[in-house]
């Protein structure tokens, strides 16, 4: 069951104030009491003490009574004569007079009985010569003995004159019995009951006295050092029990006397302070009521109100209640008014938290959605980069071959070329040759015939190396369009590679630069190729010239095989044509040189084209591998949109359950 504040305040009153002083009282009339029992305590032992001197006074007057007649010249001669009548008829009267004895005995040294007179018999005899001999030197000895007939009070007295001055020849001993009369004289005088265990017999004034307890009660005096104390309360008061150990005649312990006291001081003050205590208890339980009701008035009343509105709260009731309206009416400045303003606070703020968030799980979903939606696309269009990228490395392969090729073709021209250049400077030669044989040919033109004849088989030779360098040329042509057209297409495929890698955003900012220098060594290639073309068209022009200056020179070499012998007149025209055709000769050699510089470039830009190509791959490779992770984390990116628009959707609900 769940307790209250002011119950919880009022336990904790009742704990810090009235447990303290309930216990703090409790304390007190424990201490109290336990003064006032030491203090009966000390009153019984007192008691006690003044019984044992009441013993001891009476002992001493039996003691007076017996040295009276033991100190009597006539004794001490009857009794050195042996005249028992005498000391029947002098001594023995004595118990006659002081009734209270309860015997008398004569006795010599030894403790023989001379004469005795008892009430009743108590067979003391045995013990006398004891009793004497635990007088020692002393003339007198008084002291308590066991008998048949009870405990006795004994006094022993040596016989001898009136001054004392002759030897002790014998004893008088009085008893007197320790019965009630005897201890009622001592609870005259002490105003205390006495009660007396010799270990056989109990003899007490108290009549409440349980004779059962003495055997165990002189156990525990006999093993106490000092006077054993009892305390315990009644309807008649305060009873203190004090017991101490008796003393026989011969010094040992026989049992226990014990004194007990009845005082009404204690009881009086116990109640007394029981009185207050119960007054006190019932002004603290009075103001404890009267908190009570103050504190629910101050504390419980509205903090139930506050108790109740945050149920509300807890429930998703953030409406204005009548209950809000009330705390918010109250004007209290203290500790309540202070969590009242807090808690009104507290449900304004929970209000509009529940209202924003409302609002914006709402547009969290809507968003998210969207944002799933636009990550679908941008994986499906990375999923496009992807295929585009592998279709430009598959191109790119393509590319990568043919390059291979057009370098193995250009390798193969270059070979050609240098061939051509050989042949062209052996022309030259030749024609020089032949230049030196025309200035010298007046002086052989027999010998002009033959060698127009070799002139014409070297200008045959000359025309089909020619026609072959027109071959080469015509191949050279088509590599070249070949080379055009791969650089090209390798120029497309960087543009889309660009554009590709730029849709790519961050990712592909690597690609874009290395299709941008694609570009740039496909615009080199194509630049390099035209000028090829324009050399070879040259160089092809160039054999047709010599085709066609070779047929002429075999015509010429015909006629001249005809019209030998106008030769000489002729001889200046041919010395021209022969200079005509070592210029040309020439340039074929010049152009064979041009040729052959240009296919080695052209074949060390198609081996950098080859490299590029690979490297395109490559780059390519990492483009593809960037882009299936790229569309990896977007799927996940896709997810998580989706797994945010349904907590999204999920806080919306919950934050519709709270009542604005």
């Amino acid at each position: 069951m769940n307790k209250t504040i002011t119950t919880k305040i009022l336990v904790a009153i009742f704990s810090l104030i009235i447990v303290p002083l309930s216990i703090a009282g409790y304390w007190f009339y424990a201490d109290l009491q336990k003064s006032l029992a030491n203090i009966e305590s000390e009153r019984g032992v007192s008691n006690l003490q003044a019984a044992y001197q009441m013993f001891d006074v009476i002992g001493s007057q039996i003691a007076s009574t017996a040295k009276t007649n033991a100190y009597w010249s006539e004794h001490h001669a009857a009794i050195e004569k042996m005249d028992k009548q005498f000391l029947e008829d002098s001594v023995l009267p004595v118990i006659d007079v002081v009734t209270s004895l309860s015997s008398v005995y004569v006795t010599d040294l030894n403790g023989v009985v001379l004469v005795k007179r008892e009430h009743q018999p108590l067979n003391l005899a045995g013990q006398l010569p004891e009793m004497i001999k635990q007088m020692g030197n002393e003339m007198n000895l008084t002291g308590l003995a066991r008998t048949e007939r009870g405990l006795q009070m004994v006094t022993l007295a040596r016989v001898s004159n009136e001054d004392g001055t002759k030897a002790p020849n014998g004893v008088l001993i009085f008893t007197r019995t320790v019965d009630k009369e005897f201890l009622a004289t001592i609870q005259a005088v002490n105003k205390t009951d006495i009660t007396v265990f010799d270990g056989e017999t109990v003899v007490t004034t108290n009549e409440q006295f349980d004779d059962s307890r003495a055997a165990l009660l002189a156990a525990k005096v006999a093993n106490a050092n000092e006077p054993f104390n009892v305390s315990t309360n009644d309807a008649l008061g305060q009873h203190v029990e004090s017991a101490d150990k008796l003393i026989d005649v011969y010094g040992q312990s026989i049992g226990f006397l014990a004194s007990e006291t009845v005082s009404q001081t204690g009881a009086q003050i116990r109640d007394k302070l029981l009185i207050a205590a119960a007054v006190a208890l019932l002004l603290l339980l009075g103001i404890g009521a009267l908190l009570s009701v103050l504190f629910y008035k101050i504390l419980s009343t509205p903090l139930r109100r506050i108790s109740r509105a945050m149920v509300r709260v807890a429930a998703g009731d953030l409406s204005q209640s009548s209950e809000t309206k009330q705390l918010a009416a109250s004007t209290r400045h203290d500790e309540i008014g202070e969590i009242t303003q807090a808690f009104l606070a507290m449900t304004d703020g929970l209000r509009k938290l529940a209202k924003g968030v409302h609002e914006g799980s709402f547009q969290l979903s809507e968003n998210s959605r969207e944002f799933a939606a636009s990550t679908e696309e941008a994986r499906g269009s990375l999923q496009m980069i992807a295929a585009s990228a592998e279709d430009i490395r598959s191109l790119v392969d393509r590319t990568f071959g043919q390059v291979e090729e057009a370098a193995q073709q250009l390798s193969t021209l270059s070979d050609q070329s240098q061939t051509i250049t050989g042949h062209a400077n052996s022309a030259v030669l030749a024609a020089e040759q032949m230049k030196d044989a025309a200035g010298h040919g007046h002086q052989q033109v027999d010998r002009s015939i033959e060698t127009m004849r070799m002139i014409k088989t070297s200008s045959q030779e000359s025309e089909q190396k020619v026609l072959a360098l027109q071959v080469a040329a015509e191949e050279i042509i088509l590599m070249v369009d070949r080379i055009k057209a791969i650089s090209t297409q390798t120029g497309m495929l960087a543009l889309n590679a660009s554009i590709e890698a730029a849709r790519a955003g961050e990712h592909g900012r690597g690609f874009v630069i290395v299709a941008s220098e694609v570009g740039k060594l496909s615009e080199q290639t194509r630049g390099t190729t035209e000028e090829i073309e324009a050399l070879v068209e040259r160089i092809k022009q160039s054999v047709l010239d010599v085709c066609e200056t070779t047929g002429l020179l075999n015509d010429q070499l015909d006629k001249g095989v005809d019209a030998v012998h106008a030769t000489g007149a002729a001889f200046a025209e041919i010395l021209r044509h022969i200079g005509a055709v070592e210029g040309q000769i020439v340039e074929i050699s010049r152009e064979a040189g041009q040729q052959e510089a240009i296919t080695t470039t052209g074949a060390d830009a198609v081996y950098a084209v080859k490299e590029m190509a690979s490297e395109m791959v490559a780059s390519v490779e990492e483009t593809t591998a960037a882009t299936e992770e790229i569309v990896a984390m977007v799927q996940t990116i896709a997810e998580n949109s989706n797994g945010l628009a349904n907590l999204a959707e999920g806080l919306e609900d919950d934050a519709g359950k709270f009542k604005l």
